[in-house]
Formats: structure tokens, C-alpha cells, sequence
């Protein structure tokens, strides 16, 4: 047997008929433009040509009619219906019962060959294209010129209602998830109402879940303005105060400093106290304030004489580095702004509306202090006679700040303890302290109690849209030209350059990318 002829059993040669499949595609118009107007235009002039060539037709106007237009339009839904329903319109040419999917919408071919829905409102008072819609299929690109068309005209509505109009003239399979899909690509609905980034929650840093000296890797931030005055006097000026709050990294240890305004060199001095007071840090981290950047500047100036000193070359080391969090990113220092919400808390409930002196002040700081810093850790013992709770203040002075009072212990008076023993006995304290700490706090910093999924990560050449505190339609675009992924591989931090060309560092929960990706 040949693939020309063949043989029957009577010795007949019967022709092959060779069928060739050739693949249907939309009109290639449409890929020309995102303007529909323009597409029907253009399909207009292709109209007008191929009625030049067929039937020797002259146009003397230049601009495409009304009629043309709409000549135009329904010459690309016949392209489209042919192309996704070539059987179906096969089988309605030939009276025969159409597929599962278009059976209940009882389809039709009207007089122009173009499929219509039959349904059951054929005895209702409103418009034959409404009665009988054109029927289009989901996927293809008229569809979507079409819905970005109609939202676009109409004011940018909402899917309930770009839906109520394109059924006034079009049945579109699976209508409400492709509109819902195209609407989420309108630019100027996205930046009505930008959608931003939020990536999933880092692991803790090493400065978090480690053991170290309280207060050796700390935070800060400052809270106010609060009302002070300078003595108790009947006409004396009321003027404004500000706390800065230090917080330990790993005991979530609270200390407050009382300063007069926001300057660095108040910040130098209030520094100094902590550091008095607390011993020295090798860690500190705040957001970018102009006051914590201004005591970095100094204190590197600092550093950078004594490393020109002879005799104290040998302790340049030690010095203190300070980390700066992403600008316009407070909730990557969310611990420290946790103990300035707790605090603020306190203070109003303490002092109301009353306008206390700077002592007056500075002695509730410290009272306020003492209870932070008397908080539990961990979870309270389910023993109801146990009140023993690991604090922040048992890794400051070996107990608990603010206790409840207890009966005093029968105790030996004349026994003592020597020197050697009583220094083991505070050793053994603070690592039972330490042991109390692994056991009871850090495992309840295991969950994620947000931001628990993952969304896309920022990619280079991404536009963007700046988040600010002014209204959205007047936020900045941006293309993304740096990313910085951490150690888990998730963008938190992206580097901007706006159309002025101003290069900009932020976080990714204030870059909304626009919808542009396929």
C-alpha cells in the first residue's frame, strides 16, 4: 500500500484525500495597538482596501464612519467566533445540537453568520443586542481590548459593574474571572489604590537569640514631645521634653533618659549617661533619625582621634558600631517601638493631663522604668503559690525591680558567707538566669505571628510606586535598580531611582510594584 492509492478487495484503486490542519489564529490587527478606537480604525482601512480590490469600491472620506466602525467590530468577533468556535458554528450551520458548554445559552446564527445567545428573555422589552448578545469566548485578545475598552470609558468601575455593561452588548464565557483579571492590570486603578509588598518574617538576628551582657547590643529611639516645667511656680513658662529609650536586644532590659529636645548634642548626653550607668555596648541600632546619624558622625570622629593617640591605640577596638535600619522602615526596630508604645502607655495613665516639673518627670521615668523592666519573660507557673517569674531586672540586679512584699525569712544571723563562696553563689545566679532564659523566653520567639507568607520578590527593572504619607494619586514612580535579598533569600530592601533621577533606599513594604508583569 502506497501513500498515494490504495487497493480494495475488488482490485479498485480509490484516491487518498490529503487534509491539512492549519492552526486558527486571532486577527493580527489586534496585537498592533492597546488602543481599541485605533485597532477598529485600522480595521476600517483593511475593510476599505479589500473592498477596493474585490468590488473596484471609491471612498472619498478619509475618517472611517460610524458604519464603518461598527462594520469593523463585527467583522472581528466573526474572525474571533471563527477562530475558538469554528465547530460550533459548523454544527448550528447544519442543525445539529451544538457542544455541552454552549447548550444552555441556546445559541443561534443570526443573519451576519455571527453566534448569538438564544436564552430565554426573547419576550423582554430591551434591545436585540442586549435580548441576543454576541457570544465571545474567554482567552482571546479581542476579549480583553474589549473589557479594558469598556472599563476605561466608563470611569474605571468595579467588576459588578463593567459586568452589567458588556452584557448589554457581549456574553463573555467565564466573564467575571477574566474581568476581575484585567481589572487588576489597570494602572490607574492601581494607583488609586496601590497594593503593596509584604514579605514573610526574617529569622531573628544572631544579636536577638544569643547570650550576652544586658544591654551589650541595644536599641534606641525617642518618644515626646511631653509638657514640662521648671519649678513649681504660678507663672513659670511650660516648655517640651522628650525620652529616649534604650532597650536590650536580648533581655528586652528598659532604660529611659529625660532629655530637652531632639538635637545631638542632647543625644550625646543622654548616651553618656546610659553608658555610665549601664556600662559600655558594642551594639546599637536605630532608624535614621538626623540625631542618632549625627551621633554616629561624632563618635566615629571620636574613634578616629584616638586611633591617632599612642596610648590608647590599643583599645581602638572596642569602639561601638552603630547599625541604621532602611530609611521609612520602623517596623524593622519593632522591639524598641514595642517599649516606646509601653511606655507613652504608663506615662499617660500616671500623669494625665498634669504638667509635672523636670524632676517630677524624671522620677516617673524611672518608675516606669522599673516596671517594664518587671514584666515576665515567660509564662507564668501554673502553680498558684509559685510567683516566681523570670524579669528583665533579674539580669540588672539580681531580682525582680517592683515585688510584692513577702514575709522575711527565718535566717541564722550569726551565720556568714566568705568572699570565694558568695562570688560562686552569684555566678551560679546568673546562669541559672541564663538557663531560665533559654528555657522559658527564647522558644516563645519561635512563631511567626504575622507576615507568615511569602509574595513575589522585587526584581530588578521593576516599576514601582512609592509609598508616602501623601495621598496615593500623588506617590512617585520609581524603578527598582538594586535589590538586596537577605540570608533566606527574600528582598526586604530595595534601592529606587525616581524620573529625577534621586536614587533612593527603602523597604519593600513601601514600594508597590505595578501590575505589569505577565
Amino acid at each position: 500500500m502506497t501513500p498515494e492509492a490504495r487497493q480494495d478487495e475488488e482490485g479498485e484503486k480509490k484516491p487518498i484525500t490529503l487534509i491539512t490542519l492549519v492552526k486558527a489564529e486571532e486577527c493580527p490587527i489586534l496585537n498592533q495597538s492597546e488602543n481599541f478606537p485605533k485597532l477598529l480604525r485600522l480595521t476600517a482601512y483593511w475593510l476599505r482596501l479589500k473592498d477596493h480590490f474585490l468590488h473596484k469600491t471609491k471612498f472619498h472620506n478619509p475618517i472611517p464612519t460610524t458604519e464603518e466602525i461598527n462594520r469593523a467590530l463585527l467583522a472581528q468577533v466573526r474572525w474571533t467566533q471563527q477562530t475558538f468556535f469554528g465547530e460550533e458554528i459548523h454544527h448550528l450551520k447544519n442543525n445539529k445540537t451544538c457542544s455541552v458548554r454552549l447548550r444552555k445559552l441556546s445559541p443561534f446564527l443570526d443573519g451576519q453568520n455571527l453566534i448569538r445567545v438564544g436564552g430565554r428573555l426573547v419576550h423582554a422589552n430591551i434591545p436585540y443586542a442586549e435580548k441576543h448578545p454576541l457570544l465571545l469566548p474567554k482567552s482571546p485578545r479581542l476579549t480583553m481590548l474589549l473589557i479594558d475598552h469598556a472599563h476605561r470609558t466608563n470611569g474605571h468601575p468595579g467588576p459588578q459593574t463593567l459586568l452589567n455593561i458588556l452584557c448589554q452588548e457581549y456574553w463573555i464565557m467565564s466573564a467575571r474571572s477574566i474581568v476581575k483579571s484585567r481589572l487588576h492590570k489597570c494602572i490607574p486603578c492601581f494607583r488609586a489604590k496601590p497594593r503593596i509588598i509584604q514579605p514573610i518574617m526574617g529569622n531573628l538576628p544572631r544579636h536577638r537569640v544569643n547570650e550576652v551582657k544586658p544591654f551589650g547590643k541595644s536599641g534606641v529611639d525617642f518618644a515626646g514631645p511631653f509638657e514640662v516645667k521648671a519649678a513649681i511656680l504660678r507663672k513659670i513658662k511650660v516648655t517640651k521634653a522628650y525620652i529616649c529609650i534604650f532597650v536590650c536586644l536580648v533581655t528586652t532590659a528598659v532604660h529611659i533618659e529625660l532629655v530637652s529636645d531632639l538635637s545631638t548634642p542632647m543625644f550625646i548626653a543622654a548616651f553618656n549617661r546610659f553608658v555610665c550607668r549601664r556600662g559600655k555596648c558594642t551594639d546599637i541600632f536605630s532608624d535614621c533619625g538626623t540625631n542618632f546619624v549625627g551621633a554616629q558622625r561624632y563618635l566615629k570622629q571620636i574613634y578616629d582621634m584616638t586611633r591617632e593617640t599612642r596610648f590608647i591605640h590599643n583599645i581602638s577596638h572596642h569602639q561601638i558600631q552603630w547599625h541604621f535600619n532602611p530609611p521609612a522602615a520602623p517596623h524593622m526596630g519593632g522591639i524598641w517601638e514595642a517599649a516606646v508604645k509601653s511606655a507613652k502607655t504608663l506615662l499617660h495613665r500616671i500623669i494625665s493631663d498634669r504638667v509635672l516639673t523636670y524632676e517630677e518627670l524624671n522620677t516617673v521615668l524611672h518608675q516606669v522604668e522599673a516596671t517594664l523592666n518587671s514584666r515576665p519573660l515567660g509564662a507564668m507557673s501554673s502553680d498558684p503559690s509559685d510567683f516566681k517569674t523570670l524579669t528583665a531586672g533579674h539580669f540588672l540586679t539580681m531580682g525582680p525591680l517592683v515585688t510584692l512584699p513577702s514575709p522575711e525569712e527565718l535566717t541564722n544571723p550569726t551565720a556568714s558567707i566568705s568572699p570565694r563562696n558568695r562570688w560562686s553563689l552569684i555566678q551560679q545566679i546568673h546562669q541559672h538566669f541564663w538557663l531560665r532564659w533559654n528555657k522559658e523566653y527564647l522558644h516563645t520567639l519561635q512563631e511567626r505571628p504575622k507576615w507568615a507568607h511569602q509574595n513575589v520578590n522585587l526584581q530588578e527593572n521593576d516599576l514601582v510606586i512609592v509609598r508616602e504619607p501623601s495621598p496615593p494619586l500623588t506617590w512617585i514612580t520609581a524603578r527598582v535598580v538594586e535589590v538586596h535579598p537577605g540570608t533566606d533569600g527574600v528582598v526586604r530592601v530595595a534601592k529606587v531611582k525616581t524620573a529625577q533621577g534621586k536614587l533612593l533606599t527603602r523597604p519593600v513594604v513601601k514600594l508597590c510594584p505595578l501590575p505589569l508583569r505577565d
